[in-house]
């Protein structure tokens, strides 16, 4: 039974990777410095795209950042936010484990189309990475990752 779930959740994790992050439109090298990594912007278009996207990011991050607030009602509340491949990270998820984050200054865009954003929101903690998918045009983004700002 241990060696079904470790084989899930290394299945897992290795489906979030490649959903998640290092695709061509990421938006950043993954040689590159976080502090070089961090003054790079894209857009999905249009000023009005972009905002929707980095406010759904900045929602996600709010959510996110909370070790105070119990496992079941934390992954309750980021659930109907999250896509498929998103919630099925929660149950791996231990937000006691995480630092407490704001949002602060001005998340941005980092690449993106109509179907898939990456957007860098700075907190107090760090700046953390969000990736989101929708299925079309209009449609609500849903976080498919939410990466944590490394600690110093």
């Amino acid at each position: 039974m241990k060696t079904r779930l470790l084989a899930a959740a290394v299945l897992l994790a290795l489906t979030v990777s490649a959903c998640g992050g290092g695709g061509e439109n990421d938006g950043a090298d993954p040689g590159e410095s976080a502090s070089k990594r961090s003054t790079v912007t894209g857009t999905l278009g249009s000023d009005e795209a972009d905002a929707i996207a980095t406010e759904a990011a900045s929602r996600i991050v709010a959510l996110w950042a909370r070790p105070d607030v119990a496992v079941e009602e934390w992954a309750a509340e980021l659930r109907p936010q999250m896509s498929t491949v998103g919630a099925s990270t929660l149950s791996f998820m231990d937000p006691t484990a995480l630092e407490p984050a704001e949002p602060e200054g001005e998340p941005r865009v980092l690449a993106g189309s109509d179907a898939h954003a990456r957007v860098a929101v700075p907190t107090t903690a760090g700046e953390y990475l969000v990736t989101m998918s929708r299925d079309a045009s209009g449609s609500a983004w849903l976080v498919d990752r939410v990466v944590s700002p490394v600690p110093s």
